[in-house]
Order: structure tokens, then sequence, then C-alpha cells
């Protein structure tokens, strides 16, 4: 778990990337949206990667900074790959796990059993609709009027990983950055897992 101190610096250091996308409709949906951003978890379960407030943030910087180094392997044989393209993808893809604009996704686990037994600190919200993490991104970003390229579309969409069905029919057809950063979050997510063990 993250300390205050760490929450604020994790916090700062997203909004200064997104900051470089200079984009007036996701600086307004930070705005809206900050709060409950920062202090939102990726997973429910203690054990698993990104669990706790900042986990959604933390996972987001995390990815965008192993899709940058990737990116930058790639430079000398590919010098075209979008920045602006790779921030879109690995910045904003979790933040439908924050659930919709009035209910959290996940709320805080009130049975101790749970809570000791399987280190599940939170659990589903009833009152958020039901909606997979990418349709709900989705949805919140063009609820705040920001635009996405095809490309950047697409990474949102295949963020959950590429061995899921629904991803399946994408698999030889996304663009290069697409790609890219498709794996990029499923390495970060895998490391995380991995250092978890440790």
């Amino acid at each position: 778990m993250l300390n205050d101190t760490e929450l604020m610096d994790l916090y700062k250091s997203y909004t200064d990337y997104l900051k470089l996308l200079d984009n007036p409709h996701i600086e307004h949906m930070i705005n809206v949206l900050g709060e409950r951003l920062l202090m939102s978890s990726y997973s429910l379960r203690k054990d698993e990667p990104y669990c706790g407030p900042g986990g959604v943030i933390k996972f987001a910087v995390d990815s965008f900074k192993i899709a940058s180094k990737m990116a930058n392997s790639f430079k000398a044989e590919i010098p075209d790959i979008s920045k602006k393209t790779i921030a879109m993808i690995t910045l904003l893809f979790p933040i439908g796990r924050i659930g919709d604009l009035e209910n959290n996704l996940f709320i805080e686990q009130k049975s101790d059993w749970h809570r000791d037994k399987l280190g599940q600190l939170y659990d589903w919200n009833s009152k958020c609709p039901k909606m997979s993490v990418q349709h709900r991104t989705l949805n919140l970003l063009q609820y705040f009027g920001v635009k996405l390229e095809y490309d950047e579309m697409l990474g949102i969409i295949c963020s959950g990983g590429m061995h899921l069905e629904e991803n399946k029919f994408y698999l030889h057809s996304l663009p290069f950055v697409t790609h890219l950063c498709v794996h990029a979050i499923d390495l970060t997510y895998e490391k995380e897992k991995l250092l978890n063990t440790r």
C-alpha cells in the first residue's frame, strides 16, 4: 500500500504526463474524477497487482513507462511511433476501473472473513452497472468529449489482452503502436504480479 506522500507524488506524475497531451477535455475529466481516480484500486485482493489506493493510476504510469522504453528500443527501425498514441492508450486505458460517473466499481469489503481469509480488501459495488473496464473507459472518455484516433481506440479495446476471445479478431490487424501498448500493459501487469510473489 502506498502512503500519502507516495500517493501525491504518483498523482503529480500522472497529471504531469497527461498535461503533455495538451487536451482540455482530458484536463477537465481529471479535474472531475481526480480524487476518485487517485483512490481507486485496480484489484480486489491484496495479493493481486495494483490493489489499494493509487492502483489504477500506478498501473497506468507503469504501463506508460514500459511502453515508452519499448518504443525507444524500436526507434532506429521504426522512427515514427507516435508518443501521443502511446500516452493516450497507456495513461487512459484503466480509468474504467473507477466505476461510472456516480458509483465506484469497488467498495470496501465489510466481511472480516473475506478480508482475513481471502485478502479481499474490496467488493464489487452492485450499484455500478455491469460493463467491461475497456467499455467503461471508452464511455467515460466519450462523456468528457475526449476524441480518440483509430489506433488509440483499438489500444483501449484490446488493453485487457490479446488472449481474450473478443480481442482475437484484431490480433493480426492491429497497428504496430497499438500492439506495442497492449503488450506493454500485459508485461506491466505480469511484472507487478511477479514482484508481489517475492
